[in-house]
């Protein structure tokens, strides 16, 4: 089974702190890389992606048939979406013991969807008759 773990932050909950700090409460570099290492090593891991900061943020959508892009976020929110992991594992269960791994989640929010449909899965759809 396949997760998408979303990563949101609120940038209010963090201001309190330090870099340093932060990574502190993390449990340090080495041990987040400890952590992804297991986790690559065990197959759980599919993908890891960091996002930049919500500054960047560009949307596009039609309007009366004309692509209109801005670079508002797309929902006025104190939060973003931070970042994703993308898991292969057994079950919801073990998805959620990895999702009370990620650093800081004391402070983040982690929203766990099961995939219902991945890449290999979406082209085999194509090709079917």
């Amino acid at each position: 089974m396949k997760f998408l773990l979303l990563i949101h932050n609120n940038a209010e909950a963090l201001a309190a702190f330090s870099e340093e700090q932060l990574i502190e409460m993390s449990g340090g570099q080495e041990q987040v890389a400890a952590t992804a290492r297991e986790l690559q090593d065990s197959g759980e891991l599919v993908s890891i992606l960091a996002l930049e900061d919500q500054v960047t943020v560009k949307n596009v959508e039609f309007v009366a048939g004309t692509a209109v892009i801005s670079d508002r976020p797309l929902l006025e929110t104190k939060e973003f979406l931070a970042g994703a992991l993308v898991l292969d594992c057994a079950s919801i269960e073990r998805a959620l013991e990895i999702a009370a791994r990620i650093p800081l989640v004391e402070f983040r929010r982690v929203e766990i969807r099961e995939v219902r449909l991945d890449e290999r899965d979406f082209f085999a759809e194509l090709t079917e008759p």
